[in-house]
């Protein structure tokens, strides 16, 4: 009797043990779906790098191209000849990417159907046990975009995106956040302080004549770095454009560098405006 009822008691735990691994594997799908997680793993030999975005593979005879999960870079500009923050280090980034997969090169792919265009995938590049995707974020070569990887990838992801904007002598910042590349956002507004702080803010002589000058001198100066100071305010990685997907990460560290400026040279109007009354009134 013992023994039949320790028999129908084995069915009973095997399918608490089912049930258990079913939910867990339903939540690990459901994970996926949301995410857009790995959906594939795999070593294939790359073929060429075709910009800072896209890499072309041979997986099991089958070419197919990959974009790079996590991360977005500009544009190419192999000539040279277009202008704007589209194509900012869009060259750069392509050389770098290529240095680091190079032609015949074997390496592992994280593969998921997030954050590629429809019916194309999206991967993590991994090379000697390092993920590329995170390195060119580091390097400034690509902006975050939290498409195709997991959270804790996407964290990384992020790590190196702020690491790379505190990178470099003076912690001027590398690739995209490296203020002396004229393309960048930082050097726009590195560029406008500089001319502002050319501009001496007393008059040539105290006279009504010479602070209306230097008024409108020190004013259209000042105008440059609040232009840059407002495109940075209206930073928006959702917006959809590059330049709201590269620096928005960096908008507060931007916009503490633009805000004193523009407080200082307020200031420094308000008070010629004062100078002027005080001669004007006498």
């Amino acid at each position: 009797m013992t023994h039949v009822a320790a028999q129908a008691r084995v069915p009973k735990k095997g399918l608490i043990v089912f049930l258990v691994v079913a939910g867990v594997l339903l939540a690990l799908g459901a994970a996926s779906a949301v995410r857009g997680l790995v959906v594939a793993r795999d070593t294939v030999e790359v073929v060429r790098v075709v910009d800072g975005n896209h890499v072309v593979v041979n997986a099991d005879g089958e070419e197919r191209t990959l974009t790079l999960a996590g991360v977005r870079s500009a544009i190419r500009n192999p000539e040279g000849l277009r202008v704007g923050p589209e194509y900012c280090m869009g060259e750069e980034a392509y050389a770098w990417l290529r240095d680091r997969l190079p032609q015949g090169a074997t390496v592992r792919v994280d593969r998921s159907d997030e954050g590629a265009p429809e019916g194309e995938q999206s991967a993590v590049f991994t090379v000697a046990g390092k993920e590329v995707n995170v390195d060119m974020a580091k390097a400034g070569m690509a902006a975050p975009t939290g498409l195709g990887v997991s959270g804790d990838l996407e964290e990384q992801i992020a790590q190196a995106n702020q690491q790379a904007q505190t990178a470099g002598g003076r912690n001027n910042g590398v690739g995209l956040y490296n203020r002396d590349e004229t393309c960048t956002l930082g050097y726009q507004l590195y560029a406008a302080q500089t001319e502002l702080e050319k501009v001496p803010t007393a008059p040539a002589a105290n006279t009504v004549v010479e602070i209306d000058k230097k008024s409108v001198e020190y004013a259209n100066a000042l105008d440059a770095v609040r232009l840059v100071q407002q495109r940075i305010e209206g930073l928006d990685a959702s917006s959809g454009d590059f330049t709201g997907l590269a620096y928005a990460p960096a908008k507060d560290r931007l916009l503490a560098r633009a805000n004193p400026v523009v407080d200082e040279g307020m200031q420094v109007l308000r008070d010629l405006n004062a100078q002027r009354n005080a001669l004007a009134g006498g």
